[in-house]
């Protein structure tokens, strides 16, 4: 029998929207089972400390937003018992609420541990001056030092695994080679399950701009309305914005809400449907990605994927996902970068053009690709046969 492949989907099973990390979590498992691995989903009972089956209802819950269907995994195994086997983390496990690293050992000893490493942000953050992110910062500094003594870590993109192997660089006396070994890079797919949207159509009178990203200070909304601002102000005024995306932070809904009642045309959505947020990208003209910094960049291959022309930042793994073309990269810490950025995708069609363009060059790495070299680098550890 083929060591067992345990996939930790404890949140993910539950929470009501799909942000990044449970869509990386939906979309590997569906694209390890399509690659022949068989995957036994966990969750996490917190009264009892151990590991649980999910329910049904959490399997129905996490096969929504196009997730592996309730009876594609495989027959509940229990890890506690296990002789042998993998554990893989593809949720951020950190903080209150969710087990410890020890707790996760305790539970399934005999397990090695794989996790995906998504980001060093509020880590990263605080160290900038951030004090607001002191306390989110421990939390998340524990993590990553918790991480150093799984068997494997695949970080997200080579921007992230930077950062994690220089926080433990910056709080270790000496620091092991051996890290180096067993932290590596494992960019995810850049693909969206299903067919591409066609090119946007030129010569619309009013342009629209779509913004997709939950509401939060880091995602830089506020940067955003200040350059949209000082466009409107200056009488370019031909253009739409839509937001889509959860709140999070009440104050960057009440500035969006202030910048409405200035006469700003901003439209502000929840979060949507697949079907929904398909309509929203085949409406748009070109996609704004104002954050100031990311793991990996979701939204940007997605706007990509729509063959949607991106404005993002030009710095960590956004600056990856613009490398290969399709994005205008702008200094989003500066709301005027951002502004002159928008003036010219909203006043230069044949710009918009050549972006369009460079789309059409670019390879998209697939989920598929993502499971194979996941298998792959498990199988070079002697962690699973399958």
């Amino acid at each position: 029998m083929a060591e067992a492949l345990f996939y930790y989907v404890n949140h993910t099973s539950q929470f009501q929207y799909n942000s990044g990390i449970q869509r990386c979590v939906r979309a590997l498992a569906k694209a390890l089972i399509s690659e022949g691995a068989a995957l036994i989903p966990v969750a996490w009972d917190h009264h009892k400390a151990r590991f649980v089956q999910p329910s049904a209802l959490a399997l129905q819950h996490l096969a929504q937003w196009n997730g592996p269907s309730p009876d594609s995994w495989q027959v509940w195994r229990d890890p506690e018992v296990e002789p042998e086997g993998v554990l893989l983390i593809v949720e951020l496990v950190c903080g209150r609420n969710n087990p410890s690293m020890e707790d996760l050992r305790s539970a399934a000893p005999c397990l090695s541990h794989v996790w995906l490493f998504h980001d060093a942000l509020p880590w990263k953050l605080a160290q900038n001056g951030r004090a607001e992110l002191q306390a989110a910062a421990q939390v998340h500094a524990t993590y990553m030092h918790g991480l150093g003594g799984a068997e494997l870590v695949v970080c997200n993109s080579h921007s992230s695994r930077h950062d994690l192997l220089q926080f433990l660089r910056s709080e270790r006396s000496t620091f092991e080679p051996l890290l180096q070994q067993k932290i590596l890079a494992l960019p995810l797919a850049e693909d969206f399950g299903r067919s591409r949207l066609p090119a946007p159509v030129a010569g619309a009178a009013s342009l629209r701009m779509l913004t997709v990203s939950t509401l939060e200070p880091r995602k830089n909304h506020a940067g955003l309305v200040k350059a949209l601002l000082w466009l409107w102000c200056q009488g370019l005024r031909h253009w739409q914005l839509e937001l889509v995306g959860w709140c999070a932070s009440p104050e960057i809904s009440e500035l969006i809400d202030k910048a409405r009642s200035l006469g700003l045309p901003i439209i502000q959505r929840g979060f949507l449907s697949d079907e929904e947020l398909l309509a929203c990208y085949g409406d748009a003209d070109f996609c704004v990605y104002p954050s100031l910094e990311e793991g990996f960049g979701l939204p940007v291959a997605e706007s990509l994927w729509h063959r949607r022309p991106c404005l993002c930042g030009s710095n960590g793994a956004l600056g990856e996902r613009a490398a290969a073309g399709g994005c205008l990269s702008v200094n989003t810490a500066e709301w005027r970068s951002i502004a002159d950025g928008l003036e010219r995708l909203l006043t230069e069609p044949g710009f918009r053009q050549f972006l369009s363009d460079q789309i059409e060059h670019r390879l998209f790495r697939r989920w598929s690709d993502v499971a194979r070299d996941l298998l792959s680098l498990l199988k070079n550890h002697s962690m699973i046969v399958l």
